[in-house]
């Protein structure tokens, strides 16, 4: 590396170009800081060695950052309220970004040795934390213990979520093993910067501000005498058994095999439902609300989850695959109940997910979000309880912000998932890239938006759900493998009877948690 470039927090390399971190990856910055990283996770399978060119992958780290030099950028002053995306004309040397890595093979079981390997890629990445001298991404390539040459080879990339959506990683991930990148868009660090400057300016109508801060700030407080005439339905978990600071983050890998996703396709077409993004999604919530709602709750309670909608767009100017572009949708089960139909609910679904007024909300809520102030906090006089600065990621986790306070306060409290049950983010159908076997798509655990985040990816060998949650919060480990099988069971029945106007009830009978 260079000497130092002179800027205070400099790594060595010459800083040439300075932006404002736009108010939404402030948080995540935040997050990050007082030890909630949120990091997007994308793992290849291939069957051996001889299937991965390990020197092409060296290679293809210098290249794709000569090509999105958006991989270069470091974040200048990270524990402030003014932090700055900080990019470099100098690239990472492939060895501050590729490690190699072992595991213990296990043949007569390989999706056990896949998710040992997932979970521990994921946590490894989360050593390098100094934002300000560290690369915001990591490649690791692991290698069996013993007779490597004849076991699976597996490649990670891990990358801070302030860079990339999923659906972008999967497209770095594919550069970084395919044979030919001739085609790929070479871009200019200025449209970053210009993404990241997308117009959140003026305000949205007062009629929308005061629905907003009603439905989210006065009513979930209201006694429930009131919010029932009022037809305001609970999002579970409204408390959760311990706070989220207590609770480590666990990921859990289902796959779903393509046999079985062909039927279920068929069958929601004849329910008028296209996709099967409807159709996977009811059957986790109702898995969801079998297992971890009681009974006698399910008529005061309902699951509310937002989705993740890329409208990434290149030929508006966006990137080819950094940066975010994205908008969100939420939806909400109702007053579900064992007379509900499970078409009707995937078809509510559908529905919000193509309504275009989700992405105009997205924005106007947005307009609100920017125009929430940072400011600077003193450490040592900071009210909550942080985590020790020696776990995962390392550091002082102590607030130096409001925002850094307000995540510390959440990961404190019993109640810190704000109205919202969980997240669903659905890439689709991705072919696998070239040469390997399986693919997974996943993020880290993050203890302060939602009680569980369920990422989901389909390709050749069938549907991979990696769920990741605060164990001990609203979920457990053990609570979540019953969810899955339950889910596993439901598709199943449902493929079973495909022409039948499913009844939850029916679905669920005699195997709720």
């Amino acid at each position: 590396m260079a000497s130092n470039d002179g800027l205070p927090g400099g790594d060595g390399r010459e800083a040439v170009l300075e932006w404002p971190v736009p108010k939404f990856e402030e948080f995540i910055i935040a997050n990050r800081n007082i030890g909630s990283s949120s990091t997007v996770s994308i793992l290849l399978t291939f069957s051996s060695p001889s299937s991965l060119d390990s020197v092409r992958v060296t290679q293809r780290i210098t290249e794709v950052q000569q090509l999105w030099p958006l991989l270069s950028i470091t974040i200048a002053d990270h524990r402030t309220p003014n932090p700055k995306i900080r990019y470099h004309s100098r690239s990472w040397d492939v060895g501050r970004i590729l490690y190699r890595e072992t595991y213990n093979a296990t043949p007569s079981n390989p999706n056990r040795e896949r998710d040992w390997v997932y979970d521990k890629a994921l946590r490894l990445a989360q050593t390098k934390t100094a934002s300000d001298s560290d690369p915001l991404w990591r490649v690791a390539l692991f290698y069996a213990t013993s007779d490597p040459e004849n076991h699976r080879v597996y490649l990670s990339l891990a990358i801070d979520h302030l860079l990339i959506d999923g659906r972008g990683a999967v497209k770095l991930a594919k550069a970084l093993v395919t044979s030919d990148i001739s085609d790929l868009p070479k871009e200019d660090i200025t449209v970053y910067k210009a993404m990241h400057g997308k117009d959140y300016s003026g305000f949205p109508p007062l009629s929308f501000i005061i629905h907003s801060i009603f439905s989210m700030m006065v009513a979930p407080r209201l006694p429930n005498f009131i919010q029932r005439p009022m037809g305001y339905i609970p999002a579970w978990p409204r408390k959760i058994t311990q706070p989220t600071i207590d609770s480590p983050w666990k990921s859990s890998i289902l796959d779903i095999p393509s046999s079985l996703m062909q039927e279920l396709k068929v069958i929601g077409k004849h329910h008028g439902i296209a996709t099967l993004n409807p159709t996977l999604h009811t059957a986790w919530v109702l898995a969801l609300w079998a297992v971890f709602i009681p009974e006698k709750k399910r008529k005061r309670l309902c699951i509310k989850d937002t989705s993740v909608k890329d409208i990434r767009d290149i030929s508006q100017g966006d990137s080819y695959c950094l940066g975010t572009h994205s908008s969100t949708y939420l939806w909400s089960s109702g007053r579900m109940n064992s007379q509900s139909r499970f078409w009707e609910l995937a078809k509510s679904y559908r529905a919000a997910s193509m309504d275009s007024k989700m992405v105009s909300n997205s924005h106007k809520i947005m307009q609100l979000v920017v125009k929430l102030k940072n400011r600077e906090m003193k450490p040592e006089r900071c009210r909550y309880r942080s985590p020790n600065a020696t776990t995962l990621p390392a550091g002082d986790k102590r607030a130096y912000t409001r925002f850094e306070e307000g995540g510390l306060r959440k990961i404190n409290s019993t109640s810190p998932y704000g109205g919202t049950s969980g997240i669903w983010s659905n890439l689709s159908y991705v072919p696998l890239p070239e040469g390997a076997i399986d693919m997974l798509f996943g993020v880290s655990g993050n203890d302060l938006c939602a009680a569980f985040n369920t990422c989901v990816l389909g390709h050749e060998g069938g549907v991979r759900l990696v769920n990741a949650f605060s164990d001990g919060a609203a979920m457990t480990l053990a609570g979540v493998k019953k969810a899955e099988e339950l889910f596993v069971r439901i598709l199943g029945e449902i493929a079973a009877e495909g022409g039948r106007d499913w009844l939850v009830g029916d679905l669920v009978k005699n195997k709720e948690g």
